[in-house]
């Protein structure tokens, strides 16, 4: 009988010491495999805001050649937000129930399409339509590219891939800046549209060949567990998209990236203008000169990523290493853009534009992580796309904003006016922010649900 038994154990210890050495390999296969997607899906966002930043970047030419008003050509800006919403709303909801990989070619591929008719001469209304096609292929794009990152990590892994391809964004327009700009004066406006058609159809080559979701789609909810465990389906216990829309973290969360939002919109439309008409800067010093204030994101971006998850492992809570640091975030940038109204050689001003933009942006590190926290699995990625829609509608807002005061105000005087109005919102919802984002009560609200 013991040797039956030991026998058996040995038998037992061969038997499984092959699987473990496999195991260990796949996951280390996992872990390489999934820096590959990050790597792609920053790709993915650098060619998505180089999309939205060509516009402003080609502002001046255009707007010549086409004999555009500023009114004009800010319902242009503003035409890319009307189906944007929409589509990130449908979308998002399929998310968690059609392959990624596809929806993400698909996406892609509709970016390149809407940018190639720009690259001959053409009329207002074809300009128009593009735009609008484009923001409907642009607006499910970054929640579902943080759903796939999502799949690969776990939340207390999330800061760095989620930062690195948020930077994606801030990569896109420091690399369109002077790249599209030199193409534009080289050969012509048109060809900037040439361009990013072009490299858009590439990254969607590449991302057939490596792209793929990863495997963190469990729960680790004890309440769900338990549902699970009485043969409960985890979609019958989960709260309605009311009651996660109305839950304070969730509030305040879109409130900041609302905001955030708009100083985006208003950015591509208008900054390198601003640079222009209102600084008095060169073509080309305007094109270097934003994608210097746009770089500044990066370091700025990449540093708070670090420094909260340097808290959290800690031990310090969500609340206070992601909510209370992107607050207090805010209300510094709400500052920095209210101080444009003060009288500054023009590249101070450069400097507080590039201050105020990088931290507002970050909202849109931090706020997702936010939400990915609270929200159940099953239902993260179409949280993300709605909430992401629901805010990018200041999209559509500001830019026609920006170019109505311009048409009542002189040009610097009416940047700098729009800019602080954005500053006082900052102020606003980086306060709110503070009081009402607190993840941990959320989920445990939401659980009980």
């Amino acid at each position: 009988m013991p040797n039956s038994i030991s026998h058996t154990q040995r038998g037992a210890a061969l038997a499984g010491g092959a699987p473990s050495a496999q195991s260990t390999q796949a996951r280390d296969a996992a872990r390489g495999r999934r820096w590959v997607v990050v790597a792609s899906l920053f790709l993915f966002m650098l060619i998505n805001f180089a999309d939205k930043a060509v516009l402003g970047l080609v502002a001046v030419p255009l707007m010549h050649d086409m004999q555009l008003t500023h009114g004009q050509f800010g319902l242009v800006g503003s035409a890319f937000f009307l189906l944007f919403s929409i589509s990130g709303i449908a979308v998002g909801l399929m998310a968690d129930r059609v392959n990624m990989k596809w929806l993400l070619a698909a996406l892609a591929l509709i970016w390149a399409v809407a940018q190639l008719p720009l690259a001959w001469p053409t009329s207002f209304a074809v300009l128009v339509l593009c735009r609008v096609l484009l923001g409907a292929g642009e607006g499910p794009a970054s929640p579902l590219a943080l759903h796939v990152v999502y799949t690969w990590f776990d939340d207390r892994e999330r800061n760095l891939p989620t930062a690195i391809v948020q930077q994606g964004a801030t990569a896109g327009v420091i690399i369109a800046g002077p790249l599209l700009t030199y193409i534009s004066q080289r050969w012509h406006w048109h060809a900037t549209f040439l361009t990013l058609g072009a490299v858009g159809i590439g990254w969607t080559v590449l991302w057939l060949c490596v792209g793929r979701t990863g495997n963190r789609h469990h729960d680790a909810s004890p309440t769900f567990a338990a549902a699970q465990a009485h043969g409960t389906s985890e979609r019958t216990t989960l709260p309605g998209f009311r009651r996660m829309l109305g839950d304070r973290t969730v509030i305040g969360v879109m409130l900041q990236c609302f905001v955030g939002y708009a100083v985006i919109a208003v950015g591509f439309t208008w900054v390198p203008a601003y640079f222009r008409l209102g600084l008095g800067f060169a073509a080309t010093q305007a094109g270097w000169l934003f994608a210097l204030q746009v770089a500044a994101q990066i370091p700025l971006g990449i540093a708070l990523a670090m420094f909260s998850h340097r808290l959290l492992k800690r031990g310090v809570s969500s609340k206070a290493a992601r909510g209370r640091l992107i607050s207090a975030a805010c209300v510094v940038s709400g500052v920095a853009y209210c101080a444009l109204l003060l009288s500054a050689p023009p590249f101070v001003k450069v400097a507080l534009m590039a201050l105020a933009s990088a931290l507002a942006i970050q909202t849109f590190t931090f706020g997702p992580m936010l939400v990915a926290e609270v929200a159940p699995v099953a239902r993260r990625g179409a949280l993300l796309a709605v909430t992401n829609s629901i805010v990018t509608t200041a999209g559509l807002i500001g830019p026609i904003a920006m170019g109505k005061l311009l048409g009542t105000a002189g040009d610097a005087s009416g940047y700098e006016m729009g800019f602080a109005v954005t500053g006082v919102l900052l102020l606003v919802v980086g306060a709110a922010g503070w009081v009402l984002i607190d993840p941990q009560r959320s989920k445990q609200r939401m659980e009980a649900a």
